[in-house]
């Protein structure tokens, strides 16, 4: 899938599960804000997000065999006990260590956000106050930035205030001897999503980054595989479509993303292959790209330029020998 890097490890990033959810909703799923995602999932969700899919995705994931999983939210729909629960399980499956962060269907009241926390605190940060958190797996230190909040109905924003900016800069500061991969729901970028759903405070978290620096961004959120730069920077932001979408639009068919990362010499050299989900229920390769991330330098040595100035590319070309 993916060339050898000497001294690597690597990385499987999904998102947007959307678990389908099992039993009898309970009737809490009939109040407010839920009451319309649940007519949207009954008239035109249900059809699309497939828990089969869903799981040949993870299937494709455990072959790939990672040293780690990135799951930057999404796993509910309705933002339930008894979803967090079936997510929780979900969880303890993957085949390997796995970080996640929430997004707005796992926050989608004021209470749900503390609920998904408390049930998934084996993957994520315990409490909203506890972001962002660092778990460090090799030379990768995965940064878990929460966006997840509750929203209006109609909306599904994203919020990330100054306090977790100034903690993210401060966590980015003290892990520039790692490759650092920050995960977050929400893109933090304008023009990914309508506003609606776009990140609220994006300036904030773009600022740390900037300031700071970071290797990769990784994101959720939009269903579509993207990949773009965090404003001002060189720092790749890179989406994953939702791993559970029937879709006949290939950037959003379901799918994941592989990531080899590997240390060389003053760089990070990450490699990252797109896999999608075809309509026979195959997984192909539909894209590769390589960066050379500047490494942090030994004491008195001068900083590498950044080897990855381009303000823009093409995201993923036509499916490798589709």
């Amino acid at each position: 899938m993916i060339s050898h890097i000497g001294q690597s490890q690597s990385l499987a990033h999904l998102s947007d599960v959307h678990l389908p959810p099992t039993g009898v909703l309970s009737p809490k799923a009939f109040l407010g804000k839920r009451a319309l995602s649940v007519l949207s999932w009954k008239r035109r969700r249900s059809r699309l997000h497939s828990l089969k899919t869903a799981e040949a995705v993870m299937n494709d994931i455990t072959a790939f065999a990672p040293d780690a999983i990135a799951d930057t939210g999404d796993l509910t729909n309705f933002g339930l006990p008894q979803e967090f629960s079936q997510a929780a399980g979900w969880l303890e499956q993957m085949p390997a260590p796995t970080v996640v962060v929430p997004g707005n269907h796992d926050a989608m009241t004021s209470g749900s956000r503390k609920q998904a926390l408390a049930a998934w605190d084996r993957w994520t940060a315990p409490r909203a106050e506890d972001f962002p958190f660092v778990r460090r797996i090799g030379n990768m230190a995965l940064i878990g930035v929460c966006s997840a909040v509750a929203s209006p109905p109609l909306m599904a924003y994203g919020r990330v205030d100054i306090d977790q900016a100034m903690r993210l800069r401060r966590i980015l500061e003290a892990t520039r001897d790692a490759c650092r991969i920050v995960l977050i729901h929400h893109p933090v970028t304008p023009g990914l999503v309508p506003w609606r759903k776009s990140l609220l405070g994006w300036r904030h978290v773009a600022g740390a980054l900037k300031e700071a620096g970071a290797e990769l961004v990784l994101h959720g959120h939009s269903h579509c595989a993207t990949t773009s730069f965090i404003p001002d920077t060189a720092i790749p932001l890179i989406a994953t479509p939702s791993a559970s979408l029937m879709s006949d639009e290939p950037d959003r068919a379901a799918g994941w993303n592989a990531f080899r990362v590997g240390a060389e010499a003053s760089y990070w050299r990450i490699e990252m292959t797109r896999r999608r989900m075809t309509k026979t229920g195959e997984f192909i390769n539909c894209g590769q790209l390589t960066w050379l991330r500047p490494r942090a330098p030994a004491q008195g040595t001068p900083a590498s330029p950044d080897a990855f100035g381009t303000p823009s590319i093409q995201v993923y070309q036509d499916a490798i020998g589709a």
